[in-house]
């Protein structure tokens, strides 16, 4: 009875053990942090730089799934608030893809929109020419230099890229060359 009992348990520690191996939670899907902030869209035509009212956004996720949609008012600008999780590239921003539509106009798909206090994300509308090549455009959103920085910081430092020399009068500053540093 007692080569039962252990028999059982190491039987069961074995399952357990095989189990917690095959479940296994990715970091990107474990992640819950979100951020919430209002972003807003300004709308103008490409032909003169006018506001476009009544211009159609549609707002999807990272993961594809449409999160809203609203029209732009007479100034071409519609204010939204959204909460989407934090971009895992990213400290503390999400990001959403914007695709805009309007009358007269090409769509124009904006990625990367930054989700975070004080996010405003200009589209420019190409508008419609007979016998031309008209399709949908695609831009990227406004990511602040020093997100863009830090991107970059992050990645070259992830794979031990080593620096170029320093910009002449450039304090502090020199760019990430594609040399790779020695092993130790």
């Amino acid at each position: 009875m007692q080569k039962i009992k252990v028999l059982f348990c190491v039987t069961l520690l074995c399952t357990i053990a095989c189990i917690g191996t095959v479940i296994h939670v990715p970091k990107t899907y474990a992640q819950t942090s979100s951020v919430s902030a209002n972003v807003e869209f300004r709308v103008v035509s490409a032909e003169n730089f006018k506001s476009l009212q009544g211009a159609r956004l549609i707002i999807a996720d990272r993961s594809g799934n449409v999160l809203t949609t609203g029209l732009t008012d007479a100034n071409g600008v519609w204010n939204v608030p959204l909460n989407v999780n934090v971009d895992p590239r990213f400290k503390d921003l999400g990001v959403v893809t914007a695709i805009c539509v309007a009358n007269g106009h090409n769509e124009n798909v904006v990625f990367e929109v930054p989700v975070r206090k004080g996010t405003v994300q200009p589209i420019t509308m190409y508008p419609i020419r007979p016998k031309l090549r008209n399709e949908a455009s695609a831009s990227l959103g406004q990511l602040h230099h020093l997100d863009v920085i830090n991107i970059v910081n992050q990645y070259a430092q992830k794979v031990g890229l080593t620096r170029q020399p320093a910009i002449a009068g450039e304090s502090g500053y020199a760019p990430w060359g594609p040399a790779l540093k020695a092993p130790r």
